[in-house]
């Protein structure tokens, strides 16, 4: 098969002032192969590329089990990059679009303060002023007029950014093209997809119960709420049409009362998305989806959501018969992009990147010292001593401090806020609740100077302005990681640091997976060490159980690279709790934990019986999920012999 690359330009408009491109055909001989990852490289002197991805598109299997029941029973721990949330209430008069109905718009006023409390986040990229303006987008009759008066006079957007003027003109109706973007976040990328998406939902004269038109997939609960909350933004003149947001930990009824009720966007992430798709009248509500978006999607690749994404797909009406329009942003063109490609997107796809050609990427142009410690227990004095020696270097210091676990950014939150002369301190990843995160995220980005303890559940898709230094505590999963993470700083051509501290048994990441980057090598201070002790000692038991399991558990995945065995594992991880936790007896480990993390048996290691479970409907403790018919509730407790009243399953 011929392949076929269009290099583009972005220097000229076309008559419906969208930036377009001069066409360049390049033609690979038949019996070439050409990667996205070769593709994206291809051309030397172009700023966006267009190609054609003339490839088959791979149905994924469409069988799937009956109706399941909601269940009330035991909590089942959720999934790390899902949490609650809502969606908005469009709160403006309208003054164009369709009209449906009485009932369609509004939404729970606790909901709709969710949103409210979410900012959207700042552009990391200035607008230049050559780019087409969004008020030509009304005169050409490619977007409803309300919409641009809503973008210029509301939102008080005059020029587009280079990705929404790159992208445009090919997903607009009436070209409505599948598109595979890659563009990084603080671009604008979000109207990019959305504005073509809102416009094919009005001109289609959809009815009041017309159920589901766009539904854009995100890898985080965090990313979710910004789009959703973008998206309110865009209709505040168009009440009438209603966002909804679909993420885990959230009353699951409520949300499904509020989707069923009238839903036009929906917001969502895998996990959830998927649980909700065994309701057979949602599943019916998106029989007429106009557009499927995946944000982010190398991320939701990097966190393993590739089965959910086959899963849902395949519960979706067939592509050919709805004429579905397809969107991927990516900000990486990693080789299992193409498969989510092929699997969202029809064969004939566009490819746009919207990242100019010779970018040096943040790891290239920042300076980063490479901190070595001799063991895990000198990790925290460590980081504490890097801190103290950064933070006096600047005006205004901001810092993000990057954690491997949930468990390990509490510990390092806990020392830096009992510790003087330091800014204010915060903490954020997935286990902390929906509304504490969403402040924490606000009260951050507002700040001039403070220091946020985090995971990587704000590796990417966040972007919070002046941070100055970026801390990595420990190894990454992997490279990608590391250069995300590095990423939050040095924004819109700012300056910024990265500081990376390992021990000497985590040496050989930066050494073989990082060898591209030159680092400083700096000397670790362990002046407070001491202090960094006490406050540890001072610590509750429980609390220093759950970071000494959350430590084995993250490593037990390294053990290979490490050159461990289970035993040198265990071994560490006890020095660890006693030398830096502050431990005098080694913490115990549930049985099953240990069982699940292959621990079981390994000298050194405690282990103790599992905690009683929730829900199991023993007793009259549990069986919330199984109500009168004994199991009938999908997620819930098995019994529900003891459990009360309870609820009947599947309703």
């Amino acid at each position: 098969m011929v392949a076929s690359t269009l290099a583009c330009h972005v220097n000229c408009q076309d008559r419906l002032g969208i930036w377009s491109p001069v066409v360049e055909m390049f033609t690979e001989s038949p019996t070439d192969t050409l990667s996205l990852r070769d593709v994206a490289e291809y051309p030397q002197h172009s700023q966006h590329i267009l190609f054609s991805m003339d490839k088959q598109q791979r149905r994924p299997d469409r069988r799937r089990g009956g109706r399941r029941g909601p269940g009330r029973g035991g909590s089942r721990q959720q999934n790390e990059n899902e949490h609650p949330s809502s969606h908005g209430d469009h709160h403006a008069a309208s003054n164009g679009g369709p009209r449906r109905g009485p009932n369609a718009s509004s939404a729970p006023a606790e909901l709709s303060q969710a949103l409210d409390q979410t900012a959207a986040p700042p552009l990391s990229e200035p607008i230049p002023m050559d780019t087409p303006r969004f008020a030509e987008l009304s005169g050409s009759n490619l977007v409803h007029p309300t919409i641009i008066q809503t973008i210029t006079d509301d939102l008080k957007f005059d020029h587009m950014t280079p990705v929404q003027a790159a992208t445009l003109n090919q997903l607009l109706p009436p070209a409505r093209s599948d598109c595979l973007v890659q563009a990084k976040t603080g671009t604008g990328k979000t109207i990019a997809f959305l504005l073509p998406a809102l416009q094919t939902m009005i001109t289609q004269n959809r009815g009041a119960n017309a159920g589901v038109s766009l539904l854009v997939i995100s890898p985080t609960r965090e990313l979710a709420m910004q789009i959703a909350k973008e998206a309110t933004n865009l209709l505040q003149r168009l009440p009438q049409y209603r966002v909804r947001i679909a993420i885990g930990g959230t009353n699951k009824d409520r949300e499904e009362k509020q989707i069923l009720g009238g839903c036009d966007i929906l917001i969502a992430t895998p996990g959830r998305l998927f649980d909700h798709m065994a309701n057979e009248d949602i599943l019916y509500s998106l029989r007429s989806l106009d557009t499927l978006v995946l944000d982010e999607a190398d991320r939701l690749l990097d966190m393993g959501f590739m089965k959910a994404l086959r899963d849902i797909v395949g519960l979706l009406p067939d592509k050919k018969t709805t004429n579905r329009q397809g969107m991927l942003f990516s900000a990486t063109m990693a080789p299992h992009v193409e498969q989510v490609a092929g699997l969202v997107l029809s064969p004939g796809y566009k490819f746009i990147s919207t990242i100019p050609a010779g970018e040096v990427n943040t790891h290239q142009r920042v300076p980063q010292l490479l901190v070595t410690v001799p063991n895990f227990s000198s990790v925290t004095p460590a980081m504490v001593g890097c801190i103290r020696e950064e933070a006096p270097q600047h005006a205004a210091f901001k810092a993000i401090i990057f954690a491997p676990t949930a468990a390990l950014a509490d510990f390092y939150g806990h020392i830096l806020e009992n510790l003087s002369g330091l800014p204010p301190v915060s903490i954020l990843h997935s286990r902390i609740s929906q509304s504490k995160r969403t402040k924490v995220t606000n009260d951050f980005r507002d700040a001039a100077t403070a220091i946020l303890v985090a995971t990587d559940v704000v590796a990417r898709g966040m972007d919070f302005p002046g941070v100055t230094t970026v801390f990595q505590v420990g190894i990454p999963l992997d490279k990608q990681s590391y250069i995300h993470r590095l990423g939050r700083t040095a924004r819109a051509e700012a300056d910024g640091r990265g500081i990376f501290i390992v021990t000497e048994a985590e040496a050989w990441f930066p050494k073989w997976s990082l060898k591209e980057i030159s680092f400083v090598q700096h000397k670790a201070d362990f002046s407070t060490a001491s202090e960094v002790l006490s406050i540890a000692q001072r610590m509750e038991d429980a609390d220093k159980a759950k970071i000494y399991q959350a430590w084995l558990g993250y490593y037990n995945n390294h053990l290979k690279s490490l050159k461990w065995d289970k035993e040198e594992l265990v071994a560490q991880g006890n020095v660890y709790a006693r030398e830096g936790l502050g431990s005098p007896d080694t913490p115990p480990i549930a049985k099953t934990t240990a069982g699940k993390m292959g621990l079981r048996g390994t000298r050194g290691l405690v282990i103790v019986p599992d905690p009683p479970r929730q829900g199991r409907g023993r007793g009259g403790g549990g069986g919330g999920g199984g109500g009168r018919d004994g199991g009938g509730g999908g997620r819930g407790g098995r019994g529900g012999g003891g459990g009360g009243r309870g609820r009947r399953g599947g309703m």
